[in-house]
């Protein structure tokens, strides 16, 4: 049986995946040979049965070498090559399904113990032929957006007439996942002896990853190409979170850059800093009408000033703001879209390393070079660091649009940034947002919890400075059923170096509470479950009473207390909170990326309390 249709356009990362993934192909195979060990005992007709078996693992074997070298023929281009094994593949396969479908295999599936392994063994070869008559041969459209040199247009971005093709082909596919899904989904595991009922299993993983990927596809290739202008130009605001001076969804977003996108031809068009909209008189305005009550979990300069929109962890709420703010400028956009510095390093070992001020900017030296090392080069020189950054993004922009790199590799690569809570996008069109949503990239807080009950704990910066290039953070969650409270632990760890550190670099407003400029000083935001009603916290006021705040986010209890981490040390902040009456798991953790992963451990105890 062949893998998911995912194996079409494999890389060498999928290839690691495939064998870390057991194949259906040696289930089958050693399913018939049990087979044929009890049925030979009956006779004649498990003589019969015995060549039939055999029949149908000589052809799946077949199918399996033709299968083997399908990948290469995509990643060349094959067309021909590609429609000739695909018709090799399907008759090996059709001969097997015939062969399952005959009358031995009717009687054997009433034998008493064996039965129902033969009809496993039947519903995989039926799913087997179904995805290889059906969903093959109308995946070779995928070939026209498997080679990057077929679809780059010259002078930057992608030609989307093979997208097109594909949205075409994908209800195909889709229907062929969706008939072979039908003749094992009804199969029960636990009836199965072992061998079969973990075949079965991995049956299903087959089919149960790829048919869900596929419709999420057909579902966002549509948007997507309407965002890659294809009804007409669409202007993008994309920010670079900065996570040395750390902010709830990654950074303070200084530096941003806008992108056109025509007929899925890419063009930077303006680089952007706070300081641009600081000295066109926009500083201190507030462009965005937020509740009262939202207002008061943040910093008073939240919503004026755009380096602290990020300050939320509700990323639709930081792009409105930015949307509202270059509306007032006569620029108005179709969408912002949020990265840091690690995704810039994970695209740099994708796309290669990039040219820039007489070095070279890679993935294992960017977030030092970016977070770091710019600011103890330019020290208080802030428009020189903005032309630096400038140039950097113009630059990784110009490698992503020329091409040059594997369109899989990349997607993967985003996709785990995305897991990291790394990148976010929000349009202001519904199903344009939909889309985001359904990728997982929206950053929007939940409001409910009918898919899972959600906590947030972020941290923003309040000293005003790049120390956090030096955070790590672990957080716990733990849960008291009898109690009905769960408890969200952060721990931050400083590794602050020392006192050596440019002014740029250094905590500016740390005096002002009697705090040494080494000092991490940041704001603790806590976001409770929606439902959920916040019981205390640990410390109860932090290191400066006055700033503590309340206020509810997205109809979400919310509390602020600030912490002090000196050069070195670690703190760890808690808060308690009610567990929802319609809690309802499993239980997710929403967090502040820092420049390195952070550890999240949820508690067994919240598994019993919560559910998942």
């Amino acid at each position: 049986m062949p893998d998911s249709l995912d194996d079409l356009l494999e890389t060498p990362v999928e290839r690691r995946e495939r064998r870390r993934r057991r194949r259906v192909w040696p289930w089958v195979v050693g399913v018939l040979g049990v087979l044929l060990i009890v049925l030979v005992a009956v006779g004649f007709a498990g003589a019969a049965f015995a060549r039939e078996a055999f029949s149908v693992r000589d052809d799946l074997e077949a199918a399996k070498v033709g299968m083997a070298e399908v990948p290469a023929l995509v990643r060349a281009g094959d067309a021909d090559g590609f429609q000739a094994a695909a018709a090799e593949i399907l008759v090996h396969t059709t001969n097997a399904d015939r062969t399952v479908q005959g009358p031995l295999w009717d009687a054997a599936t009433w034998v008493p113990w064996v039965g129902q392994n033969v009809a496993a063994v039947r519903g995989a070869t039926e799913a087997t032929h179904i995805l290889v008559r059906d969903a093959l041969p109308a995946s070779i459209d995928v070939l026209g957006v498997a080679q990057i040199d077929r679809i780059r247009l010259e002078g930057g971005g992608f030609d989307l007439e093979p997208f097109r093709e594909v949205i075409a082909v994908l209800p195909t596919i889709n229907a062929a996942f969706a008939e072979a899904e039908a003749h094992v989904a009804d199969i029960d595991r636990g009836a199965l002896v072992p061998i079969v009922s973990d075949a079965v299993g991995q049956v299903l993983d087959v089919i149960d990853q790829g048919a869900p990927l596929l419709r999420t596809i057909e579902q966002v290739l549509p948007p997507a190409l309407e965002l890659a202008g294809d009804s007409g130009p669409r202007t993008y605001l994309v920010l670079f979170q900065n996570n040395a001076e750390i902010r709830a969804t990654g950074g303070n977003a200084a530096a941003s850059a806008l992108m056109r996108a025509d007929d899925g031809r890419i063009t930077l068009v303006g680089q952007l800093s706070s300081s641009t909209f600081i000295d066109a008189g926009l500083g201190g305005k507030v462009f965005t009408d937020l509740p009262q009550e939202t207002l008061d979990l943040y910093y008073d300069e939240f919503a004026g000033y755009s380096q602290n929109y990020t300050m939320t962890p509700d990323f639709p709420t930081s792009a409105r703001m930015f949307s509202d703010l270059l509306a007032a400028t006569g620029t108005p956009v179709d969408g912002v879209i949020a990265i840091d510095p690690v995704v810039l390093a994970d695209i740099l070992r994708v796309a290669g390393p990039l040219g820039i001020d007489g070095g070279e900017l890679t993935a294992d030296n960017a977030v030092k070079v970016l977070l770091s090392d710019t600011y103890e080069r330019f020290g208080h020189d802030g428009p020189a660091a903005d032309r630096y950054f400038a140039a950097v993004a113009a630059g990784v922009f110009t490698k992503l649009i020329a091409g040059s790199w594997d369109p899989v590799t990349m997607i993967e690569t985003l996709q785990g940034s995305a897991d990291d809570q790394r990148v976010y996008a929000w349009f202001p069109r519904e199903d344009e947002e939909q889309m985001a949503v359904d990728l997982g990239i929206d950053g929007a807080l939940a409001t409910d919890n009918a898919e899972g009950t959600e906590v947030g704990i972020f941290l923003n910066d309040f000293g005003v400075g790049k120390l956090e290039y030096y955070l790590s953070t672990t957080i716990a969650v733990t849960c008291d059923a009898d109690a009905g409270t769960m408890t969200t632990a952060i721990t931050m760890n400083s590794a602050v170096p020392g006192e050596d550190l440019s002014q740029y670099t250094l905590s500016l407003r740390n005096g002002t509470y009697g705090m040494p400029r080494t000092t991490m000083l940041l704001d603790v935001v806590y976001v409770a479950p929606p439902g959920s009603t916040i019981t205390g916290s640990d410390p109860v006021d932090g290191d400066v009473p006055p700033l503590s705040r309340s206020g509810r986010e997205q109809g979400r209890d919310g509390a602020s207390i600030t912490i002090g981490v000196p050069m070195g040390q670690s703190r760890t902040v808690s808060f308690t909170s009610s567990i929802p009456d319609d809690a309802n798991g499993p239980l997710t953790v929403r967090y502040s990326p820092t420049v390195t992963r952070t550890p999240v451990d949820v508690s067994q105890t919240c598994t019993a309390a919560v559910g998942g």
